[in-house]
Order: structure tokens, then C-alpha cells, then sequence
């Protein structure tokens, strides 16, 4: 069964999300569809996201994925019930087992995403800090936990999702690095240390009156926490080099990031994880605009500076995040 907007008031109510006599005041589609079909349904009692996995992304190139990373969505969401702020994370309502739906609680009617407020303009350093400081409590908890490293122990979604497209897109296309970048991947796929989101980013984040709320966990398995600070600092330093005017304060969203996130990060080697982190920003950031699936079509010119600005990470002296980003902020001034 495939969800659309014709059947899916039936299949709510079936599944007893929503009741026989609730009304449906607005129904919509949500995110780029490429990987999973994500409606947000509001009713005057309740707001909830409906999520079902496709089996291949939606591209013209054949992209299959196991459409069972729902399922570690779901439990990961159990076990950030056990970490995290109520109010922070969705609640898993129905978790559908033949047809690979996910249906969980919303973000409030007033919360907006958090890309949306970065294109309009508006960098809110202290969500930058919440979202570091609530990555460091997953991790911090999740640390060295057998139980969560058997249940989490299928990594297939993070290899055909995160692995392949990015890490192994570059390795073969950028020979100069390819050494670097394969040791990476084969590092990421290795036993972990703790639950990794591999999704932390800003359109993956609800702000409401300065408080956050996290969606999509599809991609989390036990592994190494230096992807998911790379994956968010890729993010945010790509919508610095798109956006000059205001590039100093994305940059700026990495550090606090960053920094809020070590101030409180006290599982073992926190160093070497974030040596590891830098390599893996690098890595991220050249996928972004040359892997599988670029998140912008660039010329020449924009892969050039995002390729010197990769090497650079990769192979950086430099300790300090601020040094990092000051770093990057000059290369983009002298182009």
C-alpha cells in the first residue's frame, strides 16, 4: 500500500491515530520526497508526521534502500525518551510492518523549521548551542552500551545512504584524497562507540520560542559520533559559502555548535573524536556539492574552493574550531 492523500485519512483511522469522528484540518506533504513519502497531519486535538520509506531513492539512477531503516527511526525513539527532554523528539504512535510507515507526534502548530529561519536570515545562536548540547547527552548516555550496540548493530541504511553516495562518491572522484577519504568510510563502518543520529542538520530541526525539536532518525545505528558533528558543521558551512553576506554567522553557528558540544561531551578519546570530526566536515563538505546526490549544482569555480577547503580539514595542524572557521571564512574572502 502506498500512502497518498486519497487513502491516508482512512489508514489513520484504521490504525487508530486519529479518531472515526476526528477531523482533518489540513493534510500536506512535507520534505523533497526522494527518499520517503512524509505527510504532517493536523487535527484540532493533535498534530502527527506520517513517514513511509521508499525502496529506492527517487532519481533517475537506480539508488535501492532497505526500507526497514523506519524501524531503527522507531526504536531510536524509544531510547531518546530515556535521554532527552520530553518536549525535543516525536512519540511513536503506529509503527507499520508491512507497509513501512512510521507514524509519530508532531513539532507544535507554531514551531517552523530551522532551515527556514536560516534562509530568512535569522541565525539564533542558542539553537545552534541547544542541538550541541543535546547531541553530546546521546552520546554521552549511549556510550559504550552493549544492549544499544546489539540493537542498533544494522548499518545498512548508514552504508546506502551516508557511506556510498558520500564518502565513496568522492574517494573515486578526487584521486588526490582518495586514500584519506576511503580510510574514513572504512573507520565509520567499523564497531562503534555510541547511537548515532547521521541526520542532525537544520531541516531536520523544529525552533518554537527558542526551543527545538529533532525529526528523522532513519539513518541512526551504533557508530562514531565524529559523523554526526561533521554532518551538521557541512551543513551549516555550505549555507556560508551560498550566503556571503551573512557567512560570518553561520560560521559562527558552527562554533557554538561545536563548543556546546564539547563543554559537555565525557565519554572516552573526546579528542581524537573530534580530530576524527574535522576529517569527516571535510569529507561531508565536498559531498554536498560532489557526491551521489549534490544538495547544489556548482560550477567549477564553487567545487574548486569547497574541494581546497576539504583538503584543508583533512589534513588541518589546527586544534581550535574558531581557528577552523576562521580559517574557512579567510578562504572564502581571498577566493
Amino acid at each position: 500500500m502506498n500512502l497518498n492523500k486519497n487513502n491516508l485519512t482512512g489508514y489513520l483511522r484504521k490504525k487508530k491515530c486519529i479518531g472515526s469522528s476526528e477531523p482533518i484540518l489540513d493534510m500536506r506533504q512535507i520534505g523533497d520526497g526522494l527518499k520517503n513519502q512524509i505527510y504532517q497531519v493536523t487535527t484540532p486535538q493533535q498534530r502527527l508526521m506520517v513517514k513511509q520509506a521508499h525502496s529506492r531513492v527517487q532519481i533517475k539512477e537506480r539508488w535501492w534502500t532497505d526500507r526497514k531503516r523506519i524501524f531503527a527511526e522507531n526504536s531510536c525513539i524509544e531510547i531518546l525518551a530515556n535521554i532527552l527532554p520530553p518536549d525535543t523528539f516525536p512519540d511513536a504512535l503506529s509503527e507499520d510492518r508491512t507497509n513501512f510507515v512510521l507514524v509519530t507526534t508532531g513539532p507544535t502548530k507554531d514551531a517552523v523549521v530551522w532551515e527556514t529561519e536560516l534562509s530568512g536570515g535569522r541565525v539564533d545562536l542558542q539553537i545552534a548551542a541547544q542541538a550541541g548540547e543535546l547531541l553530546a547527552a546521546v552520546h554521552n548516555v549511549t556510550a559504550g552500551q552493549r544492549e544499544l550496540k546489539a540493537m542498533f548493530k544494522d548499518q545498512k541504511a548508514f552504508e546506502q545512504l551516508r557511506i556510498q553516495p558520500l564518502y565513496e562518491s568522492i574517494a573515486g572522484a578526487f584521486p588526490d584524497i582518495q586514500k584519506q577519504v576511503e580510510s574514513r568510510a572504512k573507520e565509520l563502518m567499523k564497531p562503534g562507540k555510541c547511537l548515532v543520529l547521521a541526520d542532525l542538520r537544520p531541516r531536520n530541526v523544529y525552533v518554537n520560542n527558542g526551543e527545538i525539536f529533532l525529526v528523522d532518525f532513519a539513518t541512526a545505528h551504533y557508530g562514531h559520533p565524529s559523523f554526526d558533528l561533521g554532518f551538521y558543521a557541512a551543513d551549516l558551512c555550505l549555507k556560508a559559502m551560498l550566503n556571503h553576506p551573512q557567512k560570518a554567522a553561520f560560521l559562527e553557528a558552527i562554533n557554538v555548535f561545536w563548543m556546546s558540544y564539547f563543554r559537555i561531551a565525557e565519554y572516552p578519546k573526546t579528542e581524537e573524536v573530534e580530530r576524527e570530526a574535522l576529517s569527516d566536515f571535510g569529507c561531508l563538505l565536498l559531498a554536498a556539492v560532489a557526491g551521489r546526490a549534490p544538495s547544489i549544482e556548482a560550477d567549477e569555480a564553487f567545487r574548486d574552493i569547497t574541494y581546497r577547503i576539504c583538503q584543508s580539514l583533512m589534513f588541518t595542524e589546527l586544534e581550535k574550531i574558531e581557528d577552523i572557521t576562521e580559517f574557512i571564512n579567510r578562504t572564502l574572502i581571498d577566493g
